[in-house]
């Protein structure tokens, strides 16, 4: 492989793994969170999700162990773990909690894709097997993911607005399930 390949093979596997570190923190906090207590399929999603990073971090890193240690995420592990933080105090002082970290959590599976999508095309591009392996992997369990937390995302907001005022409809959780799903569904 030539150095501009490898260079850009070092690049999106630091991305890669600094998104994971991000993502793995943020949902292991948010699984601790008091407010996910009342929300146990949320919860036992959240440390699926870290489980998962974590497994896909360690494959990662023995990527770059194979590439002689030269890749790693180091330069971007501080800035990682303050916008961690700020993320945490963040979601504390906001009202609907829950809701807006299932929400976050969409997104960043969403920037994972896109992430996976980008690693998964440069190691098919530069002819690296295992790049291709990891990147597949990772691509894949994203959209589970995120179909799995839309379906919680309704019964979580109707919940939270439940708890400020009586909901105009009690059903509105299962009506709005089955109008997301039409709207994933639908060829337009």
């Amino acid at each position: 492989m030539n150095e501009k390949h490898h260079a850009n093979l070092r690049m999106y596997v630091n991305d890669v793994i600094a998104l994971e570190r991000q993502i793995a923190g943020s949902v292991r906090t948010q699984a601790e969170d008091d407010a996910t207590l009342k929300h146990p399929a949320f919860r036992s999603v959240l440390l699926e999700m870290a489980a998962h990073s974590e497994d896909r971090i360690t494959l990662l890193k023995e990527l770059s162990d194979a590439e002689d240690g030269s890749l790693g995420a180091t330069v971007k592990e501080g800035i990682t773990t303050v916008t961690g933080v700020l993320t945490g105090l963040y979601s504390k002082i906001r009202k609907h909690e829950v809701s807006r970290m299932v929400r976050d959590d969409i997104v960043a599976m969403d920037v994972a894709a896109i992430a996976y999508s980008m690693l998964l095309t440069l190691g098919l591009a530069i002819g690296h097997r295992r790049c291709v392996e990891l990147a597949t992997l990772g691509l894949n369990a994203c959209p589970s993911t995120v179909v799995r937390l839309t379906n919680l995302m309704p019964a979580i907001v109707t919940a939270e607005l439940a708890e400020d005022a009586p909901l105009a409809d009690p059903n509105a959780a299962e009506a709005a399930v089955i109008r997301i799903r039409e709207a994933w569904n639908s060829k337009s």
